[in-house]
């Protein structure tokens, strides 16, 4: 009986799959979610877990259709019993789940990723389409804010860029990124953490939080962050940026500190000068490209969440390709052997950039 219900189950999978329509309204069943805690059924106080469930009262949602999504594999089970594995976007109809099991259907979905990148709907059909005038609204206080940020930045960088010509084109400068023989940096640009510097320091955090608040809101839950910076209304968005900002300055004064430390261990000298200007440099030359993409992303008028996601690949990328540079960076100043550098690399460069994508994705 069971291989049957499966069957079954799978010819729905596929015949619903392309059959609800767009224009359809959607009901989001996240606040439905539940979590088994000491034999007991509670409200799921965030997405962290691996299993969730939720009821489904099949004579109050007749005629609509479960809607599924995950980028990863998971598992669905209805009243307790293994429906189907899937990856991707499944589509049941609920009608036809009811004539398998019952109207009062308890779904479980299990997957070894965690439940943050899943999204439950229930498509409702046979209703007028939900009102948009609110979806509107929703969307232009988030509008206002980045349009407010951007300007704020725009006047930031042309005060560094009228007070410290030399220095901004500095961090800015390409060419300098790809050269292995940095002998005619400025004399403030050695000097890593005087006050014109940690000015720019702070500008490259401004820079880089405004740019993962827009991904964060456009490409939804897909990563689990994305939730903890939510921003509900237009001062709510510059305080999450300012908060934002300020973890980011954090973390490139603790890496500044970090290079410090390690360079003491290794015996190098003059190279965490080198090194960190470097990667603000690689930092501030990633958000001009990000910038110019989302730029593209708004004029073209892109609303898949997925091309937005795609940003933080391309940010590691990049991230990447400067710890690469880095590298020759150090072979042509330092005669230590290879195995010494790569060891520094590691510990300085690459391991923590590990870090920071395994919190950013996962």
């Amino acid at each position: 009986m069971s291989a049957t219900i499966r069957l079954v189950l799978c010819l729905f999978l596929f015949s619903w799959s392309g059959f609800a329509q767009d224009g359809s309204p959607k009901v989001n069943l996240k606040d439905r979610w539940l979590i088994s805690q000491e034999g007991k059924f509670v409200k799921a106080p965030s997405p962290s877990t691996n299993s969730i469930f939720f009821w489904i009262d099949a004579r109050k949602e007749k005629g609509s259709v479960l809607w599924l999504k995950g980028r990863h594999a998971f598992s669905i089970f209805i009243n307790s019993k293994l429906a189907v594995r899937a990856k991707g976007e499944v589509k049941l109809s609920v009608d036809s789940l009811a004539n398998i099991y019952s109207n009062q259907l308890f779904v479980g979905l299990y997957s070894s990723f965690g439940m943050h990148h899943l999204k439950t709907e229930l498509q409702q059909s046979g209703q007028p389409p939900a009102v948009q005038e609110p979806i509107l609204r929703k969307g232009n206080y988030f509008l206002d804010f980045t349009i407010l940020a951007s300007l704020l930045l725009i006047v930031g960088f042309t005060l560094l860029l009228r007070t410290n010509p030399t220095l901004t084109f500095d961090y800015l400068d390409v060419n300098k990124l790809f050269s292995f023989q940095d002998r005619d940096e400025s004399t403030l640009a050695l000097r890593i953490a005087s006050s014109v510097n940690l000015l720019i320091y702070f500008f490259c955090s401004l820079f880089l939080a405004l740019i993962l608040l827009v991904s964060f809101h456009l490409m939804g839950d897909q990563v689990l962050i994305a939730s903890k910076f939510a921003i509900r209304s237009t001062a709510h968005g510059f305080q999450q940026w300012f908060i934002l900002s300020v973890i980011i300055f954090g973390l490139l004064i603790i890496k500044l500190v970090w290079l410090m430390v390690l360079n003491k261990l290794f015996g190098f000298r003059d190279i965490v000068r080198i090194q960190f200007f470097n990667f603000v440099r690689v930092i501030l030359i990633a958000m001009t490209v990000l910038t110019l993409i989302t730029v593209f992303y708004f004029v073209a008028n892109v609303r898949d969440q997925n091309y937005f996601f795609q940003l933080f690949t391309i940010l590691s990328i990049i991230f990447c390709g400067g710890a690469v540079v880095m590298y020759f960076k150090l072979m042509a100043r330092m005669p230590y052997h290879f195995f010494h550098l790569f060891s520094y690399l590691c510990a300085s460069e690459i391991m923590p950039l590990v870090v920071l994508i395994k919190v950013f994705f996962y």
